[in-house]
């Protein structure tokens, strides 16, 4: 039995059944496996534009592992974290599903697999309805996993909690629960459309029957039938015929209210704001704005705080205390920058004339190989700027020359 998996048909170390393999295709969980609300939710095309959006570029950043400030060439936690994490699915499947569950649920789990020696060996998502952080009786906290009916306790250390938003910083806050009356009333302003259209462009009609009294039952049948036969796009256009015991009477909506309904982006905009998400990832224009105004203001209001959320969780759980003053988690944003290919190449041209990198490192940003014989190696400035060591010496050497030539002058 593996953690919170069944190990039929699958290697005797795996800690996953075939039916959890199931939920990590592109796009993530399937619909049934997520509780009706949420599964309701990803059905509104915003909110699926919102966690999609946000779970996909966290996705895509790759994670750095820093140490002393300087970014670790070869480190087991950025491979983890970056390309395998397990042998079923990839790095960025990993941040994907884990970023989209915590939108949606509260909490995107991470399951630390670690080797006798205590390092990290496997790094495993988990459905958030089956992981529970409780408080033994010491009052530890240690999260119980359901794996199959068998409840596991697992120390508070081995699972990786991202949470967007809490009030404790333990349980997380929904989104979801905020945006409900802009979700009601975004989706009975389609359904309203909806019908509109279903019953051939006509906003609804009355049908009198001038023979005797009818009872509900005959109400609803006659209503039933006529709809049947004269609604949907094939009946549009056409001729009714009614006999003497009917009179038909089309009833009026006014245009302002269908413009009104259809021009109406309130419930779009509480959406982007609440995901803190610019207007122009939703298709709706911003005056005066450009590619790289709304980039950047996506980079730092929307994915800056949610990549901070990631970092700190991550030092929190996998930097050890020996570590934790010079080893860190940063995401690599440099792909932003990279959008907008003519800025980011004059940036670069700066860098490298002012010494801040070196060619080989300006060569590789724009996909070359570095120069033979390590001649790219060594940065390179102009001759008006020189380091402190030979600034000092220069100033020093100026200071013993003019004192000896007042010196000199004072003697003849």
């Amino acid at each position: 039995m593996g953690i919170f998996f069944e190990t039929r048909s699958l290697p005797e170390e795996s800690t996953l059944t075939e039916k959890d393999l199931t939920i990590f295709p592109y796009n993530t969980i399937p619909l049934n496996e997520i509780s009706w609300k949420d599964y309701e939710t990803l059905m509104n095309s915003d909110i699926w534009t919102a966690v999609t959006l946000i779970s996909r570029d966290i996705a895509k950043l790759d994670i750095k592992v820093l140490k002393n400030g300087v970014a670790s060439e070869r480190d087991r936690l950025e491979m983890l974290l970056n390309k395998k994490p397990n042998p079923y699915y990839n790095g960025y499947m990993l941040k994907f599903i884990t970023m989209l569950n915590a939108l949606l649920t509260k909490h995107g789990y991470i399951k630390i697999e670690r080797n006798p020696q205590g390092g990290v060996n496997e790094l495993y998502h988990i459905k958030t309805s089956r992981c529970h952080l409780k408080t033994d009786d010491k009052g530890e906290n240690y999260y119980e996993i359901d794996n199959d009916g068998e409840l596991l306790e697992v120390p508070f250390s081995d699972v990786i909690d991202i949470k967007p938003f809490s009030s404790d910083g333990l349980n997380g806050l929904s989104v979801i629960d905020a945006l409900k009356e802009d979700i009601n009333a975004q989706r009975f302003a389609k359904k309203f459309f909806t019908n509109f259209f279903t019953n051939g462009a006509q906003a609804g009609s009355l049908l009198k029957m001038k023979d005797g009294k009818l009872s509900p039952e005959a109400r609803n049948k006659i209503k039933e039938e006529w709809q049947k036969a004269n609604s949907g796009e094939d009946q549009a256009g056409k001729v009714l015929v009614l006999d003497s015991t009917m009179e038909y009477e089309q009833l009026e909506i006014s245009t302002d209210v269908l413009k009104a309904i259809n021009e109406n982006d309130l419930s779009t905009k509480a959406i982007a704001k609440a995901f803190q998400i610019p207007l122009s990832k939703f298709g709706i224009e911003m005056n005066n704005t450009s590619l790289k105004d709304v980039n950047n203001d996506y980079l730092m209001n929307c994915l800056g705080g949610y990549m901070k959320m990631w970092t700190s969780e991550l030092d929190f759980k996998l930097v050890t205390q020996k570590e934790m003053y010079n080893k860190e988690f940063m995401f690599d944003t440099s792909g932003f920058r990279k959008i907008d290919w003519d800025s980011y190449v004059e940036t670069l041209n700066s860098q490298l004339n002012n010494g801040g990198i070196s060619l080989d490192e300006y060569r590789k940003e724009l996909g070359l190989i570095p120069l033979p014989k390590g001649l790219g190696q060594i940065p390179r400035v102009d001759l008006n700027h020189v380091s402190l060591e030979y600034a000092n010496q220069f100033q020093l050497s100026q200071l013993k020359g003019g004192g000896n030539d007042e010196q000199g002058i004072q003697n003849e």
